[in-house]
């Protein structure tokens, strides 16, 4: 014969299991919660350019794109730097971020820079060039060591548009001599994807003739609407490669 239960047993039986699953969910939740992006770059990756560069740089409104778009166990960091280099010669560098990404352990890495290994004299960022595939290397290197299991972007950088408005002759002269040099990077960037086994993110093409999406007399950094649109570039390479999930 079977023995028949009393309601409060039941009840304190349903509370119990209740409470385990409850702690489950809580504990897959908690480390869904727990992975990140790491945006690494110069002033490009900070906002230079925007009035609130916390809420409209091209991290921020990525994270609120993730979010629309329901990848909510993702959380992005910017660690954009104005007038940095991946090369270790370059004044500011990126390479004191390494010691952030250390606590952090990031799961996604997008590192997108370049811009300003083209400038000249007096930085003399572009007669160090010839470093650029060893730094590169090395940084993508430390990534791993900080976390084997990182996903790794690297992109191009932006085209420089000559045809901005309000672009003075200094300014049109200077973009001139380098924007040869923002392809030729994009060339060696996309061998770099390519020996070191990371993917690559051509974010050049899609800025070319783009004036209505630059600051105005700059022709280097975007606008508000052009860092809405770097930021739908780098969500759909992210969706569309499976690099974020649900």
């Amino acid at each position: 014969m079977y023995k028949r239960i009393s309601t409060p047993k039941l009840l304190s039986i349903f509370s119990s299991v209740a409470f385990i699953l409850f702690c489950l969910f809580s504990h897959f939740t908690a480390n869904a919660q727990q992975l990140s992006i790491a945006c690494i770059g110069n002033s490009i990756t900070a906002g230079a350019r925007l009035t609130q560069p916390k809420t409209e740089s091209y991290p921020a409104v990525l994270s609120s794109m993730l979010k629309q778009g329901e990848y909510l166990n993702y959380e992005v960091k910017n660690f954009g730097i104005g007038g940095a280099t991946i090369l270790r010669f370059g004044t500011p560098n990126l390479w004191p971020i390494i010691d952030s990404l250390q606590n952090l352990r990031p799961d996604i890495v997008i590192i997108k820079a370049g811009t300003n290994e083209t400038v000249g004299s007096p930085r003399l960022n572009w007669e160090h060039i010839n470093e650029f595939e060893n730094d590169y290397s090395g940084y993508i290197s430390l990534i791993r060591k900080i976390n084997p299991e990182c996903r790794i972007v690297i992109c191009s950088p932006l085209d420089m548009v000559i045809q901005t408005e309000g672009l003075s002759s200094e300014r049109i002269a200077d973009l001139n001599g380098r924007r040869p040099r923002i392809w030729e990077l994009r060339k060696r960037i996309k061998k770099i994807a390519r020996s070191e086994q990371v993917s690559f993110l051509d974010l050049t093409r899609p800025f070319v003739g783009k004036a209505k999406l630059m600051t105005k007399s700059d022709g280097v950094h975007p606008n508000l609407e052009g860092y809405h649109y770097l930021a739908s570039l780098v969500y759909d390479y992210l969706v569309k490669s499976k690099i974020v999930v649900k």
